[in-house]
């Protein structure tokens, strides 16, 4: 009886240990199976690559989106930019004020002077002396024809006999031009000769200065004493109707004397 149920018993235990050898077995193939069936490895799709910062677009167009009705939006061309900044300006400094406007200058008038250096104190017979004489054109007006003339009154003269010329004087003046000496007329008498009756003369301009160079001697023959030479500036185109003062709008005079060596 002993002896039948370890029988039993031992049958028990090796058809259990059959079944486990072969689910082991059953394992292992499976597993050996599972080796020999090819991987297959599936490969993640590649990044794009990142874009530059210089190529990238400075605004993205808005991508397309379904309307609610199910119909696609069409996306935007382009993004609307951004305002631009308004440019900047720069604060301008308050203009100063407006100087006053100069006043006008005062009008002016032709004038004329004479002057001799040392004097013209003479000898009868003697050298000649030199004296200058200017004019000044004033801002009124341009001349085209002025002329220097001279005038003296007679001087009581010596003996029964007739007064030389120009009471024995010799007037000369200086040509730019050659640099000679040429006579000048000294008229002798009491009373003015009109303007009208001169000619020729040189033009002056506004404010234009003009000098002229004279000289005077004493002949040897002719009274002593001391006169006046009279300096008058003629307009030579004014006419007969004009008045003294336009005929001749300038003058001035020197001292002479004549005295014996």
């Amino acid at each position: 009886m002993a002896a039948q149920g370890w029988s039993t018993v031992r049958g028990r235990t090796a058809r259990a240990g059959a079944a486990a050898g072969a689910a082991l077995l059953l394992a292992v193939g499976c597993t050996m199976q599972e080796e020999r069936r090819p991987t297959v490895v599936q490969e993640a799709p590649s990044a794009p690559p990142p874009a530059s910062a210089a190529s990238a677009p400075v605004s993205a167009a808005p991508s397309a989106s379904p309307s609610p009705t199910g119909t696609a939006t069409p996306s935007a061309s382009a993004a609307p930019s951004a305002p631009s900044a308004p440019p900047t300006r720069t604060a301008t400094p308050p203009a100063p004020p407006a100087s006053p406007a100069p006043r006008p200058a005062a009008p002016t008038r032709l004038t004329v002077s004479a002057a001799a250096p040392g004097g013209l104190d003479l000898v009868r017979g003697g050298a000649a002396r030199e004296f200058a004489v200017t004019l000044a054109g004033g801002n009124v007006r341009a001349y085209t024809a002025l002329k220097v003339v001279f005038q003296m009154e007679m001087m009581p003269g010596e003996g029964p006999g007739p007064l030389p010329a120009g009471n024995g004087f010799v007037l000369e003046r200086r040509d730019p031009s050659s640099g000679l000496w040429r006579p000048v007329e000294l008229r002798v008498a009491n009373d003015v000769q009109p303007h009208f009756l001169f000619s020729g003369g040189a033009p002056l301009a506004r404010e234009a200065i003009r000098t002229e160079r004279f000289r005077i001697r004493a002949g040897a023959e002719g009274p002593v004493g001391s006169l006046p030479l009279m300096i008058r500036v003629v307009d030579t185109t004014a006419p007969a109707s004009a008045t003294p003062e336009q005929g001749v709008p300038a003058r001035t005079s020197l001292a002479v004397a004549a005295r014996r060596a």
